[in-house]
């Protein structure tokens, strides 16, 4: 379709500083206008009549050369609404009624503006050849955009990723998922990506309905019903080049909290702290995230509750904290502790006897405990190393760090 060229005669023949005259007045006009707009695309209303005064002072000053910018600033105009899901006509009545706001202003202030009827008339004449041009350049960057390949479409993805993991507003959400042709689902989490080489990853293949946006500082997707048949499949897939950090699954409007956990988890898997061989997923690793939330108080609390084991060498606190750690968890069983630690039960009654030696009423106290298993396990629950390093599984579990404690009571 042939776009209409804009004449720019009429702006020519506007006498010099009409501009600054009419300006403040027009101003007002257009906020009220503006104002005046409901609805989801309020916002995008407020944006389009400010653009479009700017744009035509523009023209005003520098009819010829402004031209050119202007017809790409509305293609530009355009092509966001179309992404954002906007229908066209939206921006056109925009457009339209900033027009009258605009005419109404001048005719009704001409007097006090000093502006007379054959300037009146050529003004006229400019917003209507402005209109008519500009409404032209703004239709073809929609329909480019709507036309688009998979560059389009990779677009209106990313921005619904955006929206949803940056707690965008839910009527802006449900726009641009009508414009990435995306059903919003029930439940969906986001997923973060790290690359496992320094050389790189390759990008994922996934199903279209995963959202996908590789170019964030922090690669992540968003994927719905995550629980769904065949997602952990979808997402293993991705292990040979990528650790992947599944989020809790979550209603879509809380992609954002997903996201955070996600990233707290991704934090420890690089430092070792998760085991990241396999799929991490952030439901299965509760402890560890709460526990490292605080890790600050927990490292000061540590000087004071292992205090007991200061005085041994490294190799017998280091027996003797994991010895602790694994009866702790399996409720003092020696015959569980043992299995844990690969040794022999009556080895764990030994070293047992010498804990209670260095730590007393401690082992009594349900709440002493609970924050030794704490501090322990942020110590020892983990793999450690650097980042980069290959990640084994743990060798504790984490599946009683929460439930109540039976303290330990000796054999008389």
């Amino acid at each position: 379709m042939t776009r209409p060229e804009l004449d720019v005669r009429p702006f020519e023949a506007i006498p010099p500083g009409i501009v600054r005259r009419m300006r403040p007045a027009v101003a007002v006009a257009a906020a009220e206008l503006a104002d005046d707009a409901t609805g989801p695309a309020r916002a995008d209303v407020r944006a389009w009549v400010g653009e479009s005064l700017r744009l035509f002072y523009a023209l005003v000053d520098d009819p010829r050369g402004a031209w050119p910018r202007v017809a790409e600033s509305f293609r530009e105009l355009g092509r966001g609404a179309a992404l954002r899901g906007r229908d066209l006509d939206e921006l056109h009545v925009a457009l339209h009624r900033c027009a009258r706001a605009v005419w109404r202003t001048l005719t009704a202030s001409a007097e006090s503006l000093d502006i007379d009827r054959a300037t009146l008339g050529l003004l006229a004449e400019a917003q209507f050849t402005y209109l008519d041009a500009v409404t032209a350049e703004a239709a073809a960057g929609y329909e480019a955009e709507r036309a688009g390949g998979d560059d389009a479409v990779r677009r209106r993805r990313a921005r619904l990723l955006a929206l949803l993991l940056d707690d965008g507003d839910p009527g802006d959400v449900a726009d641009a998922a009508r414009a990435a042709r995306w059903r919003i689902p029930r439940s969906a989490a986001a997923v973060v990506l790290h690359p496992r080489a320094d050389t790189g990853a390759r990008p994922p293949v996934l199903p279209p309905d995963v959202l996908v946006d590789l170019a964030r500082s922090e690669p992540c997707l968003v994927v719905p019903d995550p629980e769904g048949p065949g997602r952990a499949r979808l997402l293993d897939a991705l292990l040979a080049d990528w650790i992947v950090v599944l989020g809790p699954a979550l209603p879509p409007a809380r992609a954002a909290e997903s996201l955070r956990w996600a990233r707290r988890a991704m934090a420890l898997a690089r430092r070792g702290r998760i085991a990241a061989d396999g799929l991490v997923r952030c439901m299965d690793h509760v402890p560890t995230l709460v526990i490292f939330m605080a890790e600050d108080l927990i490292e000061h609390a540590a000087d004071t509750r292992l205090a007991p084991l200061a005085g041994l060498s490294p190799v017998q606190t280091e027996r003797l904290s994991e010895t602790l750690l694994s009866l702790l968890e399996s409720n003092f069983n020696a015959t569980e502790a043992g299995n844990r630690l690969h040794v022999h039960p009556q080895t764990v009654r030994y070293r047992l006897r010498h804990l209670e030696e260095l730590f007393g009423a401690d082992l009594h106290d349900p709440g002493r405990c609970l924050e030794l298993e704490m501090i322990l396990h942020a110590r020892h629950g983990a793999p450690s190393g650097r980042a980069d390093a290959p990640v084994t599984r743990p060798r504790t579990s984490t599946r009683r760090l929460l439930t109540p404690y039976r303290p330990y009571a000796p054999t008389p």
